[in-house]
C-alpha cells in the first residue's frame, strides 16, 4: 500500500480523533502565531484536514496547505466557508514535491519521520526558501520513546495497519537540518511515548 492510499483510507477517522496532545499542539502553535508575520507567504507540507491551516492562516499574507492524501485535502477543503481566509488554499502533493511559489516559511508538522526520502526533502525545503527562510518542523523521535515502537511499527506496516515511520533520535534530526544548510535557531522536545521535537530552523 503506497503512502497515499494509506493516508486516504485512514482520513475519515483521522479527521474525527481528538488531538491526543492537547497542551503539546496548544504550545506549538502559539509559538508559531507569535513567529509567523503578515507579510510571511506560508507552505505546510503535510497538512492533513487542515486544522491547523485555518488557526495560522488568518495572521499571514498566503497560505498553501498541501498533503499526498487527496481524501485528506478534501476534507480539508469542506471546511472552508464564507469566513475561511482568502488567502488559504489546499492541494495534493507529496512532501518531496513542493508548489513553486514563492515562500517565507515552510512548516512540517509530525511529517519528518513520516518522509522515506526525507534527506532528498529537506534539500528541496532549502532550496525552496530564500536566505532568512524559516523551516518550521514537529517531529517524532521514535528512537527516543517507548523501546518497542521501532520494532513494532514494521510489523504493523506489513499488514497495512502502519505507514513507513522512520526511527530517529533528536540529535540524528538536527544533524539532518544542518547537513540539508539550515541553522537550528530554537528546539523544544515534547514527552510522550514517541517525544516529539519542535524546531525552527533558518536558511542563511
Amino acid at each position: 500500500m503506497t503512502d497515499a492510499a494509506f493516508w486516504d483510507k485512514a482520513a475519515p477517522k483521522y479527521a474525527t480523533d481528538p488531538i491526543s496532545d492537547m497542551d503539546g499542539y496548544t504550545e506549538t502553535l502559539d509559538r508559531m502565531k507569535a513567529i509567523l508575520q503578515p507579510h510571511h507567504r506560508v507552505l505546510e507540507m503535510g497538512c492533513g484536514t487542515g486544522s491547523t491551516a485555518l488557526e495560522l492562516a488568518p495572521g499571514v499574507d498566503r497560505y498553501i496547505g498541501t498533503d499526498v492524501s487527496a481524501m485528506m485535502v478534501e476534507i480539508a477543503q469542506a471546511k472552508q466557508s464564507d469566513d475561511t481566509p482568502a488567502q488559504l488554499r489546499f492541494a495534493v502533493h507529496a512532501a518531496d514535491d513542493i508548489p513553486a511559489a514563492p515562500h517565507d516559511v515552510i512548516i512540517a508538522l509530525n511529517l519528518l519521520h513520516l518522509v522515506e526520502n526525507l534527506e532528498v526533502t529537506l534539500d528541496r525545503v532549502y532550496e525552496a526558501l530564500p536566505s532568512g527562510g524559516l523551516f518550521i518542523a514537529k517531529t517524532g523521535l521514535l528512537r527516543d520513546g517507548n523501546f518497542l515502537l521501532p520494532l513494532i511499527i514494521p510489523v504493523m506496516r506489513a499488514f497495512g495497519k502502519a505507514p513507513f515511520v522512520r526511527s530517529m533520535k533528536g540529535p540524528e534530526l538536527t544533524r539532518l537540518l544542518e547537513d540539508a544548510g539550515f541553522e537550528i535557531t530554537e528546539q523544544l522536545t515534547q514527552s510522550g511515548i514517541a517525544p516529539r521535537m519542535f524546531t525552527v530552523a533558518r536558511k542563511p
